[in-house]
């Protein structure tokens, strides 16, 4: 716990030392990686150990180069992330126990260099693993390479580290979506995590179409699938090393922190959400009596924790799982979802509004796929034609349509 107050880290005020927790007293001096680290929740992850449990050795951030930057850069990028603010004012020395290494989990061996593989065997306590493509609309070769693939390639590099003292797995509540009731249990999956992947890595792409089909059976989307084969995979191959899976449900903005209502992408609910209040999506497939199960990253990041603290520290005898989730205890149905999102889009409306916000959940596919051709997709070309006309870039391709892709994709 942090104590509030002038340069407060992990309960530290005016250079004395507060009572630490136990979760505090387990991560001093430990050495932990994470993978995924640039993502929404890795981001939060590493910003609260840093914060709460300042007396830890190191954190690795398993980094691969993207988009032309290294990863030296690319590490720079993120330690200037707002995300780091608090800490940067508190505390801002903790920032370097930060070390990136590059490392890809799409890549056999995760592409370490031998130099860093070993560094990591012998020095890592604790291993979160959170690396994961959350599209919704991503080809099943791709999901299974980085969600199913990546999973096992992790799983082996932790089997190598002699002071592993917990592995954490991030999954996914809708890792069984093909389930009414969901258990605190590894269900097997709908086709072997093996066979998956040895279609994967020798079909061909026209051929994989097809079986992508049947292997989704009544999964709405390659992403649930393959978190769901991941998770047989974790409980296959990491039974011999202290391991938990936690499955959180959609996660959304901050609680409280690092911040109340941080968030810093406009993926999933939060793209929707914002597409709404700029009036460009007007349909939806969604059974509006449903409840949605939104979980704020803060608790998932200390859920996280938790439960690291918890495995290592408690040694259970067989594979723990948690739901992070909100709807049984706090339940809010899409329609009231709805509501409160088109109230506070006409009360505080957004700057680059489009259209009056206004939109339906539609339970009729056939009549969705009309409303989105007359109200999403032909605005979207006229508007497309105009900026042409005048020389400007058009917003096909943009993040508005994939926000409209993906929704679909997840209804």
């Amino acid at each position: 716990m942090v104590t509030k107050g002038k340069n407060t880290c992990g309960g530290r005020t005016g250079g004395k030392e507060a009572i630490t927790s136990p979760i505090q007293r387990f991560f001093s001096q430990s050495c932990v990686l994470v993978t995924g680290a640039t993502g929404f929740v890795g981001k939060a992850l590493v910003e609260k150990l840093l914060r709460s449990c300042p007396e830890m050795a190191t954190i690795y951030l398993l980094i691969r180069p993207k988009r032309g930057l290294d990863v030296p850069t690319r590490h720079k990028e993120l330690m200037k992330h707002p995300v780091f603010d608090r800490i940067r004012s508190e505390c801002p020395s903790v920032l370097h126990k930060v070390v990136s290494i590059q490392g890809d989990v799409t890549e056999p061996g995760l592409a370490l260099s031998e130099a860093d593989r070993l560094e990591l065997a012998t020095k890592v306590n604790v291993v979160f693993h959170s690396a994961a493509t959350v599209r919704f609309n991503e080809s099943l070769k791709v999901a299974v390479n980085l969600n199913t693939l990546g999973t096992q390639r992790v799983i082996q590099l932790c089997r190598d580290m002699h002071k592993l003292q917990a592995f954490v797995h991030v999954s996914t509540a809708y890792s069984n979506a093909d389930k009414k009731d969901v258990h605190e249990v590894v269900y097997p999956p709908p086709a072997d995590p093996e066979s998956v992947i040895q279609c994967c890595q020798t079909l061909s792409d026209d051929a994989l179409e097809i079986v992508a089909e049947r292997l989704r059976g009544k999964h709405p989307n390659t992403y649930t699938l393959t978190k769901a084969l991941a998770e047989w995979v974790v409980a296959e191959q990491a039974d011999d090393i202290p391991t938990a899976i936690v499955r959180p449900s959609i996660v959304t903005a901050a609680w409280r922190e690092p911040v109340p209502g941080w968030v810093d992408n406009v993926c999933g609910i939060t793209g929707i959400m914002m597409e709404i209040g700029r009036g460009t999506i007007r349909s939806i497939i969604c059974n509006q009596n449903l409840i949605m199960d939104l979980i704020p990253v803060d608790f998932v990041v200390n859920t996280l924790i938790t439960v690291a603290w918890h495995t290592a520290t408690y040694r259970p005898n067989t594979l723990r799982v948690y739901n992070c989730t909100s709807g049984g205890m706090n339940p809010v149905r899409w329609e009231e979802f709805g509501q409160l999102t088109h109230r506070h889009a006409c009360v505080y409306p957004t700057s680059h509004v489009m259209w009056y916000p206004g939109f339906t959940f539609r339970t009729n596919r056939l009549i969705h796929k009309i409303c989105e051709s007359l109200f999403h997709f032909f605005p979207a070309f006229v508007v497309d034609l105009i900026l042409r006309l005048q020389g400007s870039k058009p917003m096909s391709g943009n993040p508005v349509l994939e926000v409209r892709g993906e929704v679909d994709e997840g209804s």
